[in-house]
């Protein structure tokens, strides 16, 4: 006698071995691998994207750090330009410093008031409108700029 007459159980295990396999055999769809390959490289695609964002950041927060130090370079230049006794070397120290970080706003309208005070109102309008473009609310340097055109 066979085991599978001696054990009718093994016709049952063998049919739903059978059944499951063909029933997975719908795991190996290509539709459904095609899906996957197409999540992958939106995946990759996204992964690429924030790498170049994230290289980009970490450039700016480089040339951030950069700026401040040579803002802090510059500010040593705008002080010894205040405490400068010749008008022409204050005038040389700021541009010296604005050459550094011209961001400054207070060093452009400064300089412009010592423009302003040598008679080169030309040179001095155009210090006080510098300071105004970078803060637009810098009443200090409107006034200046106001007086320097009547």
């Amino acid at each position: 006698m066979s085991r599978l007459t001696r054990h009718p159980w093994l016709y049952w295990l063998l049919a739903t071995g059978c059944w499951l396999l063909f029933s997975s055999c719908s795991l190996f769809d290509n539709t459904q691998l095609e899906q996957q390959r197409a999540e992958i490289a939106r995946l990759k695609q996204q992964a690429e994207q924030l790498r170049q964002e994230a290289d980009a950041l970490q450039q700016q927060q480089q040339k951030d750090v950069n700026e401040r130090e040579a803002c802090n370079r510059a500010f040593r230049s705008f002080s010894a330009a205040r405490k400068a006794t010749k008008e022409e070397e204050a005038v040389d120290l700021y541009q010296e410093g604005l050459g550094l970080c011209p961001s400054d706003d207070v060093a452009h309208n400064e300089l412009g008031e010592l423009y302003m005070h040598l008679g080169r109102k030309a040179e001095a309008a155009t210090e006080f409108e510098a300071a105004l473009r970078l803060n637009p609310n810098f009443t200090r340097a409107q006034k200046n700029l106001d007086m320097v055109k009547k």
